[in-house]
């Protein structure tokens, strides 16, 4: 079973099993009062243990008045003017906890990457001759189908699917992809919020064989140059809050912390917390 994603009054909310939690991901709707309530509905009804929400500045009062509490900042994500939010309301307590040893490892990943933070292009690396970075095509799906076979043992939405990707082409997504030698060795998803002025990174996926390598570096390096030179006012990403060498390579690539996402996506069959990594251009 795939997560659902649906639309309720103008809000698109991602919901499911995967990450067993309601995810407000956009709106259009100013009825805050209604559309917390009706998240509420359905967490109670599946049984879900959290919501997660992002919006504009002028709802957060009105979510933290209903319990729901800041995890996230991003300045001026909303047309490069209004400040978005992530906010959380934890319907089980528990999962807002983490063990003391993942905590030290969440604020020993951010120390080391904050202290690695630069806006210099100066610092960063060349892309080596023998890799080249490129957009992706809709005659590259079956190398993108492969990769993310090798890369995810489980998903929620159908990325092995070509019809599934084709429709995310059609609909203000990016794909781009590092290769070797014509092997597409990492892919990222983008998605491209038009009426927001600014991209989301939602993927990566790298070839088992080359994890480690910190080839991610060299495709967020070409991502945000071809960003940096659209009408585009913000780019961001959520990354695993462990995990050093992406938190590392967002930082020095010009990104800010924005905040941690406590237990908030299933990765490799593990609860995982997210940092958000922003960039306004």
């Amino acid at each position: 079973m795939f997560d659902t994603l649906e639309k309720i009054d103008g809000a698109t909310l991602h919901h499911g099993r995967a990450h067993n939690r309601v995810y407000l991901m956009e709106t259009e709707q100013y009825d805050w009062n209604s559309l917390i309530d009706n998240m509420k509905t359905i967490a109670h009804k599946m049984d879900y243990d959290k919501i997660l929400s992002r919006v504009p500045e002028e709802a957060k009062e009105v979510f933290k008045s209903k319990g729901h509490v800041v995890e996230a900042k991003i300045p001026k994500l909303y047309n490069g003017e209004k400040a978005g939010y992530f906010l959380a309301d934890y319907l089980n307590t528990d999962r807002a906890k983490s063990n003391i040893k993942v905590k030290k490892t969440i604020t020993s990943v951010k120390t080391i990457a904050l202290a690695a933070n630069s806006t210099s292009e100066d610092a960063h690396f060349a892309l080596p001759v023998y890799l080249e970075v490129r957009k992706l095509e809709e005659s590259d799906l079956p190398a993108i189908i492969q990769l993310h076979k090798k890369a995810f043992l489980s998903y929620p939405f159908p990325i092995h699917e070509p019809e599934y990707l084709k429709q995310l082409l059609k609909d203000n997504h990016e794909f781009y992809g590092l290769f070797e030698k014509g092997e597409l060795l990492v892919s990222a998803i983008l998605k491209v919020q038009e009426s927001e002025s600014s991209i989301e990174i939602v993927d990566f996926a790298t070839h088992p064989n080359y994890n480690g390598q910190n080839l991610n570096y060299y495709l967020v390096q070409e991502i945000k140059k071809r960003v940096v030179n659209s009408s585009y006012k913000t780019i961001y990403a959520l990354v695993r809050a462990t995990s050093y060498g992406l938190n590392i390579t967002f930082s020095k690539h010009g990104f800010l912390l924005g905040g941690t996402l406590m237990n908030n996506t299933v990765i490799r069959g593990n609860l995982e917390s997210m940092n958000v990594w922003y960039c306004n251009l």
